[in-house]
């Protein structure tokens, strides 16, 4: 598959919100990755969050109720749409790339990044941009579907472990290969967790359970 392809599937979300246009893609409570990332913010003094992929902000909600100064990036406008609605502005809004983002260097306490490793075809860019922008000590918390995801498989198969589904890239990672990703920065931890999502309008219309890999690490040096 050409560059060019996988760009366009990379950025299919925005096609998958405006279809979803009558409310959320997502059901509105955050992924039961969050209460853990918030306590593990909370007991490193985070105030200020930057939340790269928020979509429709159901996560970035969660972040804003938990007290954090956070700042939503997502690079589909609909989505962001939802979320401006959903955040009531209790935090803030950017539309931008997450590879290129218009922030000072080493400006923000902790960077998170859920469910987006997964819609990408290589997050090193994505890795190396949290980096720039994390302060020194600073905390990233991301996630990323595991092999054993119920949607694994699901689509065309374009490069090893990576489906192309209704217009959209989906990425599934082993722990080997996360831990590689992230072998310039300290990890603390990398858990394996599942939990079972209801279905998602016509975009995944039936319930599964989603495996995921989350980390917490912070840069070294």
């Amino acid at each position: 598959m050409t560059a060019h392809a996988y760009s366009e599937l990379q950025y299919g979300w925005e096609k998958a919100y405006q279809e979803q246009d009558e409310g959320p893609l997502w059901q509105e409570d955050p992924i039961p990755v969050i209460p853990q990332a918030i306590e593990a913010l909370k007991e490193r003094n985070v105030r200020t969050v930057v939340d790269l992929g928020c979509g429709d902000g159901r996560n970035l909600a969660a972040l804003a109720e938990a007290g954090f100064n956070a700042l939503g990036v997502d690079i589909a406008p609909t989505g962001l749409a939802h979320a401006r609605r959903i955040i009531k502005q209790r935090s803030f809004l950017l539309r931008a790339d997450a590879t290129g983002l218009p922030l000072v260097d080493a400006s923000v306490d902790a960077v998170t990044c859920f469910d987006v490793f997964g819609q990408i075809q290589d997050p090193t860019d994505l890795i190396t941009e949290a980096r720039r922008i994390v302060a020194p000590g600073g905390l990233f918390v991301t996630n990323a579907f595991t092999l054993k995801d119920q949607t694994y498989g699901e689509g065309e198969e374009i490069a090893p472990h990576t489906f192309a589904y209704k217009d959209t890239l989906f990425r599934y990672y082993e722990e080997d290969e996360m831990r590689g990703l992230f072998a310039d920065w300290t990890i603390h931890e990398i858990r394996r967790i599942s939990w079972d999502d209801p279905p998602h309008g016509d975009f995944r219309p039936y319930p599964h359970t989603h495996d995921n890999w989350v980390v917490y690490a912070t840069p070294q040096g």
